[in-house]
């Protein structure tokens, strides 16, 4: 091997490096978003905008309407989202489980907590959760069945 063909190998490798370096260096130089960025505004924008391409599954009336309801909630403070505050989520989700009685609102309850699977979606409409338990039953051998004989 010559030193001209270890340098030819050793060239991709150089103009890679360059430029990762050179993006990192462009990345680094560009300008921040504004910090007085009004993000209800921009939720709103968004929402407006899928509501324009047609990506919900409701009417662009309905979409339009709850968008722009949104918003005002957003701009008076009204509106928060389980997002916002995980244990509000976690009570609400217990509290819909009250109405259960008995071991059914246990499993509720774990159902909640994340046990048990979820198919489906929102969009399909509705989920659905499953929690399989298993209960055993008390040990003993098996008594064989016993069959009256036939009839002749």
């Amino acid at each position: 091997m010559n030193h001209h063909s270890r340098y030819r190998s050793l060239a991709p490798l150089a103009a890679a490096l360059s430029l990762a370096l050179l993006a990192g260096v462009a990345q680094a130089s560009s300008p921040k978003a504004p910090k007085n960025v009004d993000q209800a505004r921009l939720n709103y924008e968004r929402e407006r905008a899928d509501c324009m391409m047609g990506r919900t599954n409701q009417p662009r009336n309905v979409c339009l309407k709850e968008a722009t309801n949104a918003y005002a909630d957003a701009r008076r403070g009204k509106l928060t989202s389980p997002s916002d505050d995980a244990s509000m989520y976690a009570a609400n989700a217990a509290q819909r489980c009250e109405a259960q009685k008995g071991d059914m609102r246990e499993m509720c309850l774990r159902r909640v907590a994340g046990e048990g699977t979820v198919s489906g979606s929102v969009a399909q409409g509705g989920t659905y959760e499953e929690l399989i338990t298993r209960t055993p039953t008390a040990a003993g051998p098996a008594q064989p069945q016993q069959t009256p004989p036939p009839k002749q």
